[in-house]
């Protein structure tokens, strides 16, 4: 690719990301790989979210880099995003390992049209063991496929539904295009009959199955006959409440689900629970289900056959004449008072037709964090998050976009207008999404209950399947209601059950007696954030607890926002200590947190008001992570008089690293205490022919970093070397960067990306410090132990025979154009670097400093 047409290929902020992938694969015709990769890595990194192309490109990108392992993660990105993509899919069959492989066969089998791809998939499913395959695709009207095996005797095809059942024999076809070395196969078309209901498809031969697969419904249910609505309950009289469980496996949790199940039931009059058993293969689940109905503590529900969440849930809609219903997964523990408080929360709020409440994996009504799938808490816990959850949250209803069918409640009212829950939607998911939004359509509210917890153990079944189906009834569910992406969108943007979960939060935080609190980090920005949380990771190995406050602007209101890095609460408090009353506030949380200890890091980015209660409520350390409590960055210099005050009755002074460490001494003046880390062994990375690709990370998304950058590609390019800028992170302007040609911008980088990006680029130095120095941010810790070259600010002088040659020192009081001048010369001298295999470290084969 031509200068030129690199740099009219990133003129477009709108398109920018259409714009890396095409010019990603213009790299990869012209196996300019490097490139490939620094294109398509990028694109990885920016929004809108990459899909699976992008991920593929960058993998491609890497295999032909030699960097297989990383590759292979490419590739099982791109499945996890989209697991029915075909090209990833053959790449991992291709790539990956065993298990990997075998997943990736059985995906090509399914799917593929390409014979070949299918015949190298049955080889591989063959010497893992499975003799036996088939793929079944279906319509409205026909299902047809095809079927392999070995052994004596043909298969037999039965499609199976509510009142009939039909069996038909698979004749082996010695023409088959994949019947090959003693491997029998035949191929089938059938006409579907019409039903109302789901139609189960098994093919079996000699005694084992080989497919079963649940069919949804391909007719319309005719609802003219349906039941008319109950008349309301009068009196005062509780209105019937049927909680719906479908089971089907995994007996401990199927257990305790029904056991937490009836003790809520004992609190709340009026109602009962049917199970459904939607043809369990576990004898000891059918044991129990059968003894709890013998003793009438449940209403059981048997079927024949397999219906799946969505038949067997229709099944007990359909034997449920009135009052509301609670769809309840079987791997749920309901708290004592849950029922009764989301049956009272319901009535007295106008126009539900669905109720959702909070839980540790409920998507939008996830806690602590949103939409994750946070561990399940123990038995204890859930009843104490209901229980707190109903004091913290009483009265409140929040409107979602549609409810989650964990735990689900829908008004009689509602059930009457929409019915039942469709069929159209394959294996059971996302069909309680379609519900709720029909719902939506015929003017109900689909709403979070705040006040309730109910814990969710998640999907254990259809692990290796569940993101190809989930993907494939996205689609549906897309196509049918257009709005649906962007009302989530909006939803995930604003939060509105944020103050919920913090309003929980401080109730279970007030609740946990400890015998120490946690200490308690503040920072101002992101970097600082990034430190934070790295001191947090040193007290958890000293067997403390850290919560990091990050103090953050928008607009005119200066958020303190409190959180647990290790993802338990608190994550959503957040206070405008602009304001008094907040400021007030912050200070009676951390009071009552019993706090240990109180370290201040960016005191300059603290708000002045905040900073002064804070330090004189609380004994305080000082965290050194950058510069700004100097006079200047020069050794000497001193304590800005700005902070004498402040460093002066401050407990200590710390520093995470050995630089904020020499920085405090040489230039502050001042003894720290070293807060150390195990050392980390510097990695080996093979010897990069070429010309010399140097690293720059930035932290800051500054105008200096931005600056130094331009200036830096301007003498490379005047000076006519053939050296490339490899930009590790973001910058103001990264279009702007990205439209010299000797500039690569990656984007928001992690620690665990550093080793891909240093291979994948091919980095030969690193410039870690160009004037705004982060001390202790596990970037810089990390590309400091890949053990390559680096530039970097010399705080104090090295002590003889711990330096290395390779590196290039710059002075303390940062020098823009000085400093710039020096890179510029170390990044083109003429040396050559390989890593010495006894040291870990590089050693100078030739080299002299160009003047």
């Amino acid at each position: 690719m031509t200068a030129d047409a690199r740099r009219i290929a990133f003129t477009s902020k709108t398109l920018h990301h259409v714009d890396l992938e095409r010019a990603a694969v213009g790299a990869l015709e012209a196996r300019d790989f490097r490139l490939a990769f620094a294109l398509a890595d990028r694109r990885c990194r920016i929004l809108p979210h990459p899909g699976a192309r992008a991920h593929l490109l960058r993998a491609e990108a890497l295999f032909h880099l030699d960097l297989r392992d990383a590759a292979i993660a490419g590739v099982a990105r791109a499945l996890e995003l989209e697991p029915d993509d075909l090209v990833a899919a053959r790449r991992m069959m291709a790539w990956g390992d065993d298990l990997q492989q075998i997943e990736a066969a059985r995906s090509v089998t399914r799917r593929d049209d390409d014979p070949d791809s299918v015949r190298a998939a049955l080889l591989l499913l063959e010497q893992s063991g499975q003799d036996s395959c088939a793929r079944i695709d279906f319509l409205d009207e026909e299902v047809k496929g095809w079927v392999t095996w070995r052994g004596p005797g043909d298969p037999h095809l039965s499609l199976a539904q509510a009142d009939q059942s039909s069996t038909i024999q698979l004749p082996a076809d010695p023409r088959h295009r994949f019947a090959r070395d003693g491997r029998q196969a035949a191929s089938f078309r059938l006409i579907r009959p019409a039903s109302a209901t789901s139609q189960r498809l098994q093919i079996t031969q000699a005694d084992r199955v080989i497919a079963s697969v649940q069919l949804p419904a391909n007719r319309v249910p005719d609802h003219r006959a349906a039941p008319r609505r109950p008349a309301r309950l009068r009196n005062g009289e509780p209105s019937p409440l049927t909680i719906i469980i479908p089971v089907y496996g995994d007996l401990a949790a199927t257990r305790a689900c029904i056991d937490s199940a009836l003790n809520a039931l004992a609190c709340t009059p009026g109602s009962t629970i049917v199970v459904v058993d939607d043809a369990s293969p576990e004898p000891d689940i059918k044991r129990l289900l059968n003894e709890l109905a013998a003793e009438f503590r449940i209403r059981l529900l048997t079927n024949e056959h397999n219906l799946g969440f969505v038949g067997a849930v229709n099944r007990a809609l359909g034997e449920t004449g009135a009052g509301d219903v609670v769809l309840l997964n079987s791997d749920t523990i309901v708290p004592k008072y849950a029922l009764q408080r989301l049956r009272s929360a319901v009535q007295s709020t106008p126009r539900v037709g669905t109720a959702t409440p909070l839980s540790n994996n409920g998507e939008y009504t996830s806690f602590p964090i949103p939409n994750r799938s946070n561990p399940l808490p123990a038995a204890g816990e859930i009843e104490l998050l209901g229980e707190l959850a109903g004091r913290a949250n009483s009265g409140i209803a929040i409107d979602i976009p549609n409810g989650i069918g964990f735990c689900l409640y829908i008004t009689r009212e509602c059930l009457d207008a929409v019915r039942e829950l469709s069929d159209d939607f394959y294996r059971g998911y996302l069909e309680d999404v379609d519900f709720c939004l029909r719902a939506a359509e015929a003017g109900f509210r689909n709403v979070c209950i705040p006040s309730v917890f109910v814990g969710h153990e998640g999907s254990r079944s259809f692990l290796g399947e569940k993101r190809s189906l989930v993907m494939r009834n996205l689609r549906v569910l897309e196509h049918r209601y257009r709005r649906y992406a962007t009302d989530c969108a909006a939803f995930l943007l604003a939060d509105p059950l944020r103050d919920c979960r913090a309003a929980l939060e401080l109730k279970l935080l007030a609740s946990q007696q400890v015998a120490a609190g946690p200490s308690v980090i503040l920072c101002g920005s992101s970097a600082g954030r990034a430190i934070a949380i790295r001191r947090c990771r040193q007290l958890t190995a000293e067997d403390q607890h850290g919560l990091v406050v990050q103090i953050r602007s928008e607009g005119q209101r200066q958020l303190a926002t409190v959180f647990d890095p290790d993802g338990g609460a608190p994550q959503s408090i957040a206070l405008d200590v602009a304001t008094p009353e907040d400021r007030e506030a912050l200070l009676r949380f951390l009071a009552d947190l019993g706090i240990r200890s109180l370290e201040i890091a960016e005191p300059n980015r603290i708000p002045g008001a905040c900073l002064a209660q804070l330090t004189q409520h609380f004994a305080y350390d000082l965290l050194i992570t950058d510069t700004a409590l100097a006079m200047r960055a020069a050794v000497g210099s001193g304590v800005h008089p700005d902070w004498t005050s402040l460093v002066a009755e401050a407990r200590r002074v710390t520093a995470i690293d050995d630089d904020g460490a020499a920085f405090s001494e040489a230039v502050l003046g001042l003894q720290v205490v070293r807060l150390s880390d195990p050392p980390v062994p510097p990695a080996l990375y093979p010897e990069v022919s070429g010309p010399a690709r140097l690293g720059l990370l930035v932290l800051h998304t500054s105008a200096a970093e931005f600056r130094f950058i331009r200036a830096l590609s301007d003498q490379l390019a005047d000076a006519d070397e053939d050296i490339e800028i490899v930009v590790l992170g973001s910058t103001l302007d990264d279009l702007k960067l990205m439209q010299r040609t000797n500039v690569i911008v990656t984007g928001d980088i992690a620690v665990d990306d550093v080793a891909t990006l240093i291979e994948g680029h091919g980095i030969t130095k690193l410039v870690l410090d160009i004037g705004e120095p982060a001390f202790g941010h596990p970037l810089v810790e990390a590309l400091l132990a890949t053990g390559l070259p680096i530039a970097a600010t010399e705080w104090s002088p090295t002590p003889p025979g711990r330096g290395r040659s390779t590196d290039l020192k710059l002075q303390p009081g940062f020098d823009a154009d000085a400093t710039i001048a020096a890179v510029r010369d170390w990044a083109v001298e003429d040396v050559l670097l390989q890593p010495d295999r006894r040291s870990g470290r590089h050693r100078r084969q030739v080299g002299t400093r160009l003047p």
